[in-house]
């Protein structure tokens, strides 16, 4: 049969553009190749961008984000469709021929993308068939099934349960559907869901992801391939804002490192990628392995010879000192590193197991090999105050790291979204489940306060740019930097410069956007802001230093 897989397009304020590969489809066509059907994929998440207005549902935010701003503490230029336009979409469609049309929706905000091509497939071709798998459908598998333009749905893992479903469509068996676990579908108008039983315990055994289908010259970090790579999958630590354990169950599964190193090569070899992004679920959960890992990686491509990635995020709670050296010859530069909250009690509460003296030296130990870190917090999470959310982020700013911000939005299925439904918490729409429409609004916690605390962390991140720069001294605080701008603007042509900026937001304890008249002119308008935030913040980061984050490698 021929099978066209599709990755929407996604309509948001931003996209992250250098994690679009679809690895996730090239492994499902490599499944279907080896069953003798025929497969395309249709990466929908082009690098074209086009301003599209604000849906009704997130015209709350226009309040907040000032398109026009200048300044280096702006948040976003506008609300955007990242990718193909309808237009081509459907073209490519009608063109495709298809019997099976297979759709990707990964995640929860942008759902109603996926359900958009589908209903495009069901009105120009209504007796089609049409498959939607993810980790959205693994979470929420009866509301997708709801849809009418969906036929069948895959959870969890896919490369054994989609064949096996083709080949029941492909002989009209539908009575042995009840036979294939992790799969729902429609009977006689009734929708059953058959839970999921079991994950591939061989992962050796999945042929590698297809990559021959996709236009490779696409996927570049600097002007180099690059493409995703899952070495691992499961994960065992079940934190109770992920769904990790959802989609590829809660035991930690690994694939051979030979099998491992053996598609490195190919694509080395074949394809000339010379950058790797790790996407496990957690990569380091078993350290030894990880160590391994990472020795076979330098004996084979040499110390730094390729560049390795993990920018899905790395539990620094099972790292020490061996792995990161391994980890920096065997050619990674920066890592990404969940740190989610300097509070311990946060911590259980998420269930996360972590503390901040291992945190500390994991910095420690990847300063001392030229590792630059990013660290993840999470912002808005029901049962966090204003309080703890800024000592986290002070805490940051005294390390040597960038600060990841994310705001929290509720996954189905979830610990985390159990407790925002019990709660009445949940927004009204699919569309606001999305960290730029800050979701979840508490009793210790606006939206206000979360958007405030967002422009705090450019801020910071924006000074610690400049340390590097050699522009700000390291090591100064709050109440240093302070006067050091006020000497600055002494004797100044006037002319608006960040200098002037962080001086008023100092002054003022509220954020400025920087705006532009007709006539080329820039002045400062001032924002809406959280006054409890920025009073508690410069209150307790007055006289705490500010570290720069880049080391050298």
């Amino acid at each position: 049969m021929k099978i066209f897989l599709i990755q929407p397009p996604v309509e948001d304020f931003y996209q992250t553009s250098i994690r679009t590969k679809p690895i996730g489809l090239a492994y499902l066509a490599s499944s279907l190749k080896k069953f003798g059907h025929e497969v395309a994929i249709l990466d929908c998440q082009t690098k074209k961008k086009k301003s599209i207005p604000i849906p009704k549902e997130l015209s709350y935010l226009k309040d907040f984000y000032p398109f026009n701003d200048k300044s280096p503490f702006k948040l976003y230029t506008g609300y955007y469709h990242f990718g193909m336009s309808w237009d081509e979409i459907e073209k490519k469609i009608a063109e495709a021929k298809a019997d099976i049309f297979g759709i990707s929706s990964s995640f929860t905000p942008y759902h109603g993308e996926a359900l958009r091509i589908a209903k495009m497939i069901k009105d120009r071709f209504p007796n089609k068939v049409v498959v939607i798998g993810g980790a959205h459908v693994s979470c929420s598998p009866l509301e997708v099934l709801k849809n009418p333009y969906i036929n069948y749905i895959i959870m969890g893992e896919g490369e054994y349960r989609l064949p096996i479903l083709i080949e029941i469509i492909e002989k009209e068996r539908k009575d042995k559907l009840f036979e294939i676990d992790g799969i729902g579908y429609k009977d006689s108008g009734e929708i059953k869901i058959n839970p999921i039983k079991e994950f591939i315990e061989d992962l050796d055994l999945i042929p590698y992801p297809s990559r021959e289908l996709l236009d490779l010259n696409r996927y570049r970090i600097n002007k180099k391939l690059y493409t995703m790579i899952i070495t691992s999958r499961g994960c065992p630590h079940g934190c109770a804002y992920c769904s990790a354990h959802l989609v590829m169950g809660n035991r930690f599964r690994s694939r051979s490192i030979e099998n491992i190193i053996e598609e490195m090569k190919e694509c080395y070899e074949k394809y000339r990628i010379e950058i790797f992004d790790i996407e496990d679920d957690n990569l380091t959960y078993d350290p030894g392995r990880a160590k391994n890992l990472m020795k076979i990686i330098i004996k084979t491509f040499g110390e730094k010879k390729i560049e390795l990635l993990a920018m899905n995020g790395i539990s620094f709670a099972s790292m020490d000192e061996e792995l990161i050296e391994l980890m920096a010859r065997a050619g990674f530069k920066n890592l990404n590193l969940s740190l989610v909250s300097s509070s311990d009690l946060i911590q259980k509460h998420l269930k996360r197991p972590s503390s901040l003296l291992d945190f500390d030296q994991i910095i420690k130990a990847a300063i001392k090999v030229g590792l630059n870190i990013i660290a993840y917090a999470i912002f808005g999470i029901p049962g966090q105050c204003i309080e703890e959310m800024i000592d986290t982020l002070i805490y940051m700013m005294g390390r040597n790291l960038l600060i990841g911000p994310s705001i929290y939005y509720p996954i189905p299925g979830t610990i985390l979204f159990e407790r925002c439904k019990k709660e009445a918490l949940l927004p009204n729409s699919l569309l606001q489940y999305r960290s730029t429409a800050f979701p979840i609004e508490t009793r210790d916690f606006s939206r206000l306060d979360l958007i405030t605390l967002l422009r705090l962390t450019r801020m910071i991140n924006f000074i610690k740019g400049k340390i590097e720069e050699g522009e700000i001294e390291e090591g100064i605080t709050l109440k240093g930097l302070f006067h050091f701008l006020k000497s600055k603007t002494q004797g100044s042509s006037g002319k608006i410069s960040w200098v002037n900026m962080l001086l008023t937001l100092f002054k003022e304890k509220s954020f400025f956007s920087l705006i532009g008249d007709y006539e080329g002119r820039l002045f400062l308008k001032k924002e809406i802001s959280s006054n409890r935030v920025l009073s508690y913040f410069f209150e307790r980061a007055w006289e705490k230093p500010i570290l720069k984050y880049k080391m050298k490698n």
